[in-house]
């Protein structure tokens, strides 16, 4: 739009916006944001008018308060900065967890001297801040290969610039691909750099992150065990320890990792300040980890309700950890028996994760899984449908064993099992035999699985067939979860019915 076009706009809408203004506003240059932003709403709002909000252009600026709060953000880093040299480009592209902060001076770590290098560096840290990971990854891919064509592979620059396009490539939704990229770095940050080198120590944690998440999370357990013993006092340590805490729940031990999380906390307060994305994933962690081994739906909710608050504040209602908070409280809103609410929170939390992060990445994919179990109440027909396309893009985009591709599908054999047992017994025993390679037969991800399957064998074939499968999940559960957790009472519940020879049982629980 041509700036009379946007004053007459601004004119229509009763907004004075004087020309002047907008070339001030819309010049480029290095000069401060500055914190009124109340200008630019009118501003804003001319151009999202003119622009379709599926756009990738429009997303950043579709929740107002969201792109305020960047806005004075920067303002704030700036001030911060006013005296500091220039910055070198690579600030933010190693993720918001900032595992280098305070290691790069000395560290061995290469600055991006060449503008063209240096400034593709810092569009990838803010295009990641606006949450457009693809987009991120897709400048982090051709900053690899800029710098491929001017340095070795070994060159300590170009191991930073690749492991930039590593992690991005695996937070756009291709952890499988990460892993592989960073199992090849790792061994070439060591070969070139060292042991203790940062580089090296930053490809040890983030094979141990793509390791968890791309399906092996007993074997990232391991590696990030092994790095936070290496002796080192800094955030990749710390990140180690938080990682492990994740992993020992994605395995189920909860009380482990209930206790490892409660440990650490202290020390991420202390190292971080206040409101940085790593406490509120700590915070995540935790409060999923309470309702795990709790199944208290409603101590569960207050505990993320202030969560979502708090994130939505200082994140931003569309940032990744926002979103993953709010689709864990949509989910407890429905366990605490809001169904109506529950499906409202969860259906806005998976559209706005498809609009910031695409249908692709792995937390829009666990959203619309949630919005499955809370949809399933409702109306089965769009949950099958839903989940056929989630199972679609999840196994495309993670793999076929990625712990979400198989919470997917496990929750598509319930669906189907409501109007055909048979056809979910296929399915059940697919996810089941997955899950004992990547979790273990004990797992509570596979026991549900596992639990799942017996009421399927107990509809066609009887208490008779189903009662060995019930007996060995009860006593299973016993072992890893104890004897007076929740589950545990489901199991010896079932078992009492199916001694008494029932008609049917429903199908089994979706997994959210």
């Amino acid at each position: 739009m041509r700036y009379t076009q946007i004053k007459a706009a601004a004119k229509a809408m009763g907004t004075s916006l004087a020309t002047s203004t907008v070339s001030e506003l819309l010049r480029s240059g290095e000069t401060r944001a500055g914190r009124d932003t109340e200008k630019l709403v009118p501003l804003v709002a001319i151009l999202l008018a003119k622009t379709g909000n599926d756009h990738p252009a429009a997303a950043p600026w579709l929740d107002e308060k969201a792109w305020q709060a960047r806005w004075e953000a920067l303002d704030d880093r700036d001030r911060g900065r006013a005296a500091q040299p220039p910055a070198t480009g690579t600030e933010g592209v190693f993720g918001w967890d900032d595992p280098l902060v305070g290691l790069r001076e000395g560290a061995g770590i290469a600055r991006l001297e060449d503008r063209r290098t240096s400034t593709m560096a810092a569009t990838v840290g803010g295009l990641a801040a606006l949450g457009m990971y693809r987009q991120a990854r897709d400048v982090a891919w051709e900053l690899q290969r800029s710098v491929l064509e001017t340095h070795g592979p070994r060159d300590p620059e170009a191991l930073a610039v690749r492991h930039v396009a590593a992690y991005w490539v695996g937070e756009a939704g291709n952890r499988r691909a990460a892993r592989a990229a960073t199992d090849t770095l790792l061994a070439e940050c060591r070969a070139a750099l060292g042991e203790e080198h940062a580089l090296t120590r930053l490809a040890r944690l983030r094979l141990a992150a793509w390791t968890t998440s791309a399906g092996d999370a007993a074997h990232g357990r391991r590696l990030y065990r092994e790095l936070a013993r290496d002796g080192s006092d800094d955030r990749i340590t710390l990140l180690s320890r938080l990682g492990g805490a994740r992993a020992a729940k994605t395995v189920g031990e909860i009380d482990e990792a209930e206790d490892q999380l409660a440990r650490l906390m202290p020390d991420l307060v202390a190292e971080y300040e206040a409101h940085h994305p790593v406490l509120f994933a700590a915070r995540i962690h935790a409060a999923q980890a309470r309702w795990k081994g709790t199944r208290c739906a409603a101590y569960g909710r207050q505990s993320l309700e202030r969560l979502v608050a708090d994130a939505t504040e200082h994140l931003g209602r569309a940032h990744p950890l926002t979103l993953k908070a709010r689709a864990c409280h949509a989910r407890l809103v429905h366990a605490d028996g809001d169904p109506q609410r529950s499906l409202e929170l969860a259906e806005q939390t998976h559209i706005d994760a498809l609009r910031v992060l695409g249908a692709d990445h792995p937390y829009t994919l666990a959203a619309g899984s949630v919005l499955s179990v809370i949809l399933a109440a409702v109306d089965l027909p769009a949950t099958r449908a839903l989940l056929g396309r989630l199972c679609e893009q999840a196994e495309r985009a993670l793999g076929d064993e990625s712990r979400v591709t198989l919470g997917i599908r496990h929750n598509l054999a319930v669906v189907t099992h409501h109007d055909d047992p048979r056809a979910a017994r296929a399915l059940y025993e697919e996810v089941r035999d997955a899950r004992t390679r990547v979790l273990g037969a004990e797992h509570p991800h596979t026991l549900l699985t596992r639990l799942a399957l017996a009421y399927a064998v107990l509809a066609l074939d009887g208490p008779d067939a189903a009662r060995p499968l019930l007996e060995e999940i009860h006593r299973a559960r016993v072992r890893v979860l104890g004897p007076a957790h929740p589950d545990v009472e489901v199991t010896r519940e079932l078992l009492r019915i199916a001694g008494q020879a029932p008609p049917a049982l429903p199908a089994g629980r979706s997994e959210g």
